[in-house]
């Protein structure tokens, strides 16, 4: 499912106006009006997301109490009246008829957000509506231009450019010729990946059995979607210093495991710290991946 969040701005208010949608995350499209209000631009940025969304399933989130209100409560009794309400004329008609059968033929759920309280994408579609607003007061384009990636190319260069913003690692292993595959949390250290598993679970008893494993991690979700597979040897780390070291990098990205290694040193751990020695990584994404041809490998 999409998620969106949008917001709009305008300063003076009224005065020169600007809307952002965030779409995963990502900012996606940027509208604005030369004499706007806030109302307007929040109202806009719910039809721009709905468009975008071409009638497929999303989350739509926006701080604008007001809208929300309109489309789901208030315009149905204003359709019914030929547009209009007791105690005067609704402002910004043009909008609320366009955005209410936008929403009504949609896949959409919209939900209210509080404003300016530390909500990551709220936080992040009110920068881009004022950015939206600043570059059409400068006449600047409000095209949303894609991050140039830089290709990496070394598997060094690989490493620190991805594998430090990955968390979840799938393990690939076979016994008896039948195939498995696992989730974990990782952590890495120069080309070595780690993980916590208990040794009763399928893949860390296939790993005793057969050292032989492959993994996939997954990087970056929205277009180009950019993964690393890899494949080597995994077995239990039983160093001391390296336990140490290992889970340092763990509590500092996930906030946990603290006393692991204490535990384990006093021999109460029921988890085990397990490391893959990768041999070869492959960059997986969807301009260098296109084709077999032209994947990126790095032997090791």
């Amino acid at each position: 499912m999409i998620t969106y969040y949008t917001d709009g701005s305008c300063s003076p208010n009224p005065g020169p106006g600007g809307f952002a949608v965030i779409k995963n995350m990502q900012p996606a499209v940027l509208g604005a009006e030369k004499e706007s209000t806030n109302i307007r631009m929040e109202g806009k940025a719910i039809i721009a997301a709905l468009r975008d969304a071409g009638g497929a399933e999303c989350q739509i989130y926006t701080d604008s109490e007001f809208w929300i209100n309109v489309i789901t409560k208030w315009s149905i009794g204003w359709e019914k009246n030929g547009w209009k309400k007791k105690g005067g004329e609704i402002k910004n008609l043009d909008i609320v008829k366009e955005v209410c059968p936008l929403y009504r033929d949609s896949n959409a759920a919209l939900t209210w957000v509080r404003g300016h309280a530390d909500d990551p994408g709220n936080e992040l579609a009110d920068e881009w509506a004022n950015i939206a607003r600043e570059r059409f007061v400068r006449g600047e384009s409000l095209t949303i231009e894609p991050e140039a990636t830089q290709e990496p190319k070394s598997v060094e260069e690989l490493i620190e450019q991805y594998l430090p913003d990955g968390k979840i690692m799938q393990i690939a292993t076979v016994s008896d010729q039948q195939p498995w595959i696992c989730t974990v949390y990782y952590v890495q250290r120069g080309t070595d990946l780690y993980w916590l598993s208990l040794p009763d679970r399928r893949h860390s008893q296939e790993i005793a059995a057969h050292n032989k494993i492959a993994i996939a991690i997954p990087i970056k979700f929205d277009s180009p979607v950019i993964g690393i597979q890899a494949e080597g040897a995994a077995g239990v780390v039983v160093n001391h210093d390296e336990i140490a070291e290992v889970m340092q990098h763990y509590v500092s990205k996930y906030g946990e495991g603290q006393d692991f290694y204490n535990n384990f040193v006093a021999g109460k751990n029921k988890h085990l710290l397990y490391k893959c020695s990768a041999k070869k990584f492959v960059l997986f994404d969807e301009v260098t991946f296109a084709s077999a041809e032209s994947r990126k490998e790095w032997l090791l």
